[in-house]
């Protein structure tokens, strides 16, 4: 695979109501500091702001899509999640406040706040999946068995309400400042604009995130989570569904020179396809697992509903996930295979896993090896 970070396969789902390209990068980088100066309204403070943020990002992050023109039109079935995230958007773009550059300085922000943060956390608005998160990273350590440390990040839009939090990234991550003091001026600066937007920073646009680091970071964002149960997907199954996917992806992270399988595949869009789609199969496989998240068939069945969702029709696009059936279908696929050994009850290496995906992948969804279909 090759990756520094795998974005969570919702993304596609977004930019596909949208019709815009899907967003994964290699490194966190922040846009060229012109791009970033925005103008707030007159109501506000009216001066430009300088980002401090120099480096052009390698390719190109949700946020910036959303302010750029010469988009790539293509037809896609738009899911109920696709509608949710596009009135998110949509209330934004209403929003009197809003700012291409405001939001994207936001965003590139928070993204690297949670990239580097090191210390106690809390998952969903109020805490709500911390249970969740401790009993399922204990399953997930024992059921995968991965030879490197893994932790999770959660991502809130609170901090960015924080006025200490705040501070901290600005002073972390912005160039322009010099000192603690300026730190603090720009955050000032920047929470009275929230007092006065109905939708920054509280838009679950701010906290949509959702990636994995080959050092092995984690990131959940609120956003995410809220969107998903605005779908009609019980949180604690969207939670586990989002964990055991991410996680799937530091599995690809350890057997990458040993497997190599997405690399060999020539279109870049096929390459992240297979990975996405992997690991949409293996959590299914975990979370049905008896010795996993021993799902029933109604969560399930909400995993099915959510990995349909999150499917995206950018096939030409260098990080298309699969559209929603194929999505669905690898789901599915994952679930039989823990279905099949589920009188044995023993789990699969990860090895293994990854063997029963490729035929999967080469007889359903790349049509070959006409034996599997027979079976």
């Amino acid at each position: 695979m090759k990756k520094t970070d795998v974005y969570i396969w919702c993304l596609g789902a977004f930019l596909c109501s949208y019709t815009f390209q899907s967003c994964s990068r290699e490194e966190i980088q922040s846009a060229d500091q012109d791009a970033m100066q925005f103008s707030p309204k007159e109501i506000v403070f009216y001066k430009k702001y300088d980002s401090g943020f120099n480096n052009k990002p390698e390719s190109t992050a949700i946020h910036e899509i959303l302010f750029k023109d010469g988009f790539t039109s293509e037809p896609c079935e738009i899911t109920d999640f696709g509608r949710i995230l596009s009135g998110y958007s949509e209330a934004l773009l209403k929003d009197p406040l809003f700012d291409p550059g405001l939001i994207f300085y936001y965003t590139e922000l928070h993204r690297k706040y949670v990239t580097y943060y090191v210390g106690e956390n809390y998952y969903g608005e109020n805490g709500e999946y911390d249970q969740t998160a401790k009993k399922r990273i204990r399953e997930l350590e024992s059921f995968w068995n991965l030879n490197r440390e893994i932790r999770l990040n959660g991502q809130h839009f609170k901090s960015l309400e924080d006025r200490e939090i705040l501070t901290d990234m600005i002073e972390s991550f912005d160039r322009t400042v010099r000192n603690r003091d300026e730190a603090y001026e720009k955050a000032d600066w920047l929470l009275e604009i929230n007092k006065l937007s109905p939708n920054i920073p509280e838009n679950p646009f701010f906290s949509l995130d959702a990636f994995t680091r080959s050092n092995g970071l984690l990131v959940i964002g609120d956003g995410l989570l809220q969107s998903l149960v605005d779908v009609g997907i019980e949180g604690k199954v969207a939670f586990s569904s989002i964990l055991a996917h991410e996680w799937w992806h530091q599995v690809q992270f350890e057997n990458d020179l040993e497997w190599n399988s997405a690399s060999s595949l020539p279109p870049m869009a096929e390459r992240s396809r297979f990975s996405e789609l992997e690991a949409d199969f293996a959590a299914a496989y975990f979370l049905s697992h008896k010795r996993g998240a021993t799902y029933n068939w109604k969560r399930i069945a909400d995993y099915f509903e959510l990995s349909f969702n999150v499917g995206d029709c950018l096939t030409n696009s260098s990080q298309h996930h699969g559209t929603p059936t194929q999505r669905s279908m690898a789901a599915r696929a994952g679930f039989d295979l823990a279905d099949s050994a589920k009188k044995k009850g023993s789990v699969l290496e990860a090895g293994e896993v990854h063997n029963a995906f490729l035929k999967f992948y080469n007889s359903i969804i790349l049509g070959t090896d006409l034996e599997y279909l027979s079976v």
